[in-house]
This record gives C-alpha cells, sequence and structure tokens, in this order.
C-alpha cells in the first residue's frame, strides 16, 4: 500500500467482527466464481466496477466495460469459513473499504489484498429480486457496494452505504469479461 497511508484498513490488530445480519428477503448468489473472471455490471448506469487508473491504491469507480485487468473481478480467498471473500481484480487488487471504514459513504478502494486481518476485503454477494443482479455486503460494515450519489455519470465513486433494497445503484451482476 504504497503513497497513500490513510487507505490502510482499520483493524490490523483486533479481533475480527461479529458478522454482520444480511438484509431481509435475500439469498446467496453464486454468479461471481474464483476462476472464471467477469465483470461487474451496475444495474442503474451500465457501467462496469473498475480501479481508477489500475493503480494500486486507487478509487473503485465505475466505468464503461473495456476489458482493462482493473475491471475483471474473481472470487478470492474465503474468510473463515463464513461466504465472505475477497473479490480480487486482474491486477491482483482486492476490493476494500478505505481505512476500513465501517461509515456511509466511505470509499471503496482496490489494494494490496491482505487477508483476514483486514475485514473490510471481504464481501458476499446477496440475491436482490431483480433478475441476476446482486448486491454486495461488506463483512467489516455491514454495507452494501453502491455508486455515490446514485450518478451514471463515467468514473463516479463507488462507495459503501445502508441497503435500500431497491433496484439502483447498488445492484451488480456478473457478466463474462469482455475483451480489450
Amino acid at each position: 500500500m504504497l503513497g497513500l497511508a490513510a487507505a490502510a484498513p482499520a483493524n490490523a490488530d483486533t479481533a475480527p467482527p461479529a458478522q454482520p445480519a444480511q438484509p431481509a428477503q435475500q439469498t446467496a448468489s453464486p454468479a461471481l466464481s474464483g476462476s472464471a473472471p467477469s465483470v461487474l455490471v451496475n444495474f442503474n448506469s451500465n457501467d462496469c466496477l473498475g480501479i481508477l487508473g489500475g493503480a494500486d491504491d486507487a478509487p473503485a469507480v465505475q466505468w464503461p466495460c473495456n476489458g482493462s485487468p482493473d475491471q475483471s473481478w474473481t472470487l478470492g480467498s474465503e474468510y473463515s469459513d463464513s461466504a465472505y471473500f475477497q473479490i480480487v481484480n486482474g491486477d491482483g487488487q482486492c476490493l476494500g473499504v478505505l481505512g476500513g471504514s465501517t461509515g456511509e459513504g466511505a470509499s471503496v478502494y482496490g489494494w494490496t489484498c491482505l487477508g483476514p486481518s483486514h475485514p473490510d476485503q471481504y464481501w458476499t454477494l446477496l440475491g436482490s429480486g431483480t433478475s441476476g443482479y446482486s448486491y454486495l455486503l461488506n463483512l467489516n460494515s455491514g454495507l452494501v457496494l453502491g455508486v455515490l450519489g446514485n450518478s451514471t455519470a463515467q468514473g463516479a465513486s463507488v462507495v459503501q452505504w445502508a441497503n435500500q433494497n431497491t433496484p439502483n445503484n447498488q445492484l451488480w451482476t456478473p457478466e463474462a469479461t469482455p475483451s480489450s
């Protein structure tokens, strides 16, 4: 984690948090796998989840799907048999919450995968009832991944927020990674 000291997730020397309760009316979604790369397409914007410039310690953003490694995601290590996994892109970066924050609106970043001492890097996919779309629930905060301000703009920031339980900027669908 070079160049951004504030990006270091908290909780490095504390016991892992209790797993948050899953939102009501949700079921696990097996759509993202550990072997076949997928892009994660946002319901609201139809753009892909990626890491700004593909750089380490950089913010997650939405951008038109282009087949770049920063937009290609697979499941990584599981957190203690919990159904929470690291989500790792083609550049080897894990999706995590800036500073290990548990607050609404906290930025989501891509950086080095740090293992179970950083539960902010573990997510589970929850079915939404909207065909093919899932919420990505963070282990550390119990909040879901979404696009800031419900934006449809290219480069809009991706943050964590309380589940709104409605088809919007918080829903993502895994699709086969397009060729670049």
